[in-house]
């Protein structure tokens, strides 16, 4: 397993040490751990972190499929005013975790089709906190807004897709004047 000396949130789990179907584990993080999660994510501050999480053996323990929710207070800066406001994350989380599969005579591992995260499994284990810590950073709202700052005020348009469509081609002055030397201007 990696090092875990840096990791904010570390709950080791080694594979030996797992049922053989479903391991089920709660995570709560400490104020200390909240404290240096929101410094590595960037965040004014986070007030809790808690996962339930169910941990499944695949591929004859060269594998792993974590399943759980992740939920968490925290504050977010607003894109639109700078000031700080509190929000509430409850979300689902799906990750596989696997070591060398490359042995022969070992099954594949059937994953289903949708974009679960991979990771990998190290020296016979590996670290449910990380897991936890990474995937939600992936939940994290890109461009936080406050609740009351949804409806922009005077017509402004909140859309990324907004930005998209100002931008001019590059190659529209070439065809200006591809037109113009047309015309005869």
């Amino acid at each position: 397993m990696e090092n875990t000396a840096k990791i904010e949130l570390s709950r080791p789990v080694r594979i030996k040490d797992l049922k053989k179907r479903k391991t089920h584990f709660d995570i709560e993080a400490t104020p200390e751990e909240c404290r240096a999660l929101a410094e590595r994510f960037g965040l004014p501050g986070i007030a809790r972190i808690s996962a339930a999480a169910s941990v499944e053996r695949l591929a004859k323990d060269k594998a792993v499929r974590i399943e759980g929710t992740i939920s968490a207070g925290l504050t977010y800066l607003s894109v639109v005013s700078l000031e700080p406001f509190e929000a509430e994350l409850n979300a689902p989380f799906s990750e596989v975790l696997t070591g060398d599969l490359s042995e022969a005579g070992l099954p594949e591992v059937d994953l289903p089709p949708d974009d679960e995260n991979m990771g990998v499994i190290e020296d016979g284990g590996f670290d449910l906190g990380e897991v936890v810590s990474q995937n939600l950073a992936l939940l994290l709202e890109e461009h936080p807004r406050a609740p009351e700052e949804d409806e922009a005020p005077d017509g402004v348009v909140w859309s990324d897709g907004d930005a998209e469509e100002e931008k001019e081609n590059p190659f529209s002055i070439l065809a200006d004047m591809r037109d113009r030397l047309r015309k005869g201007d």
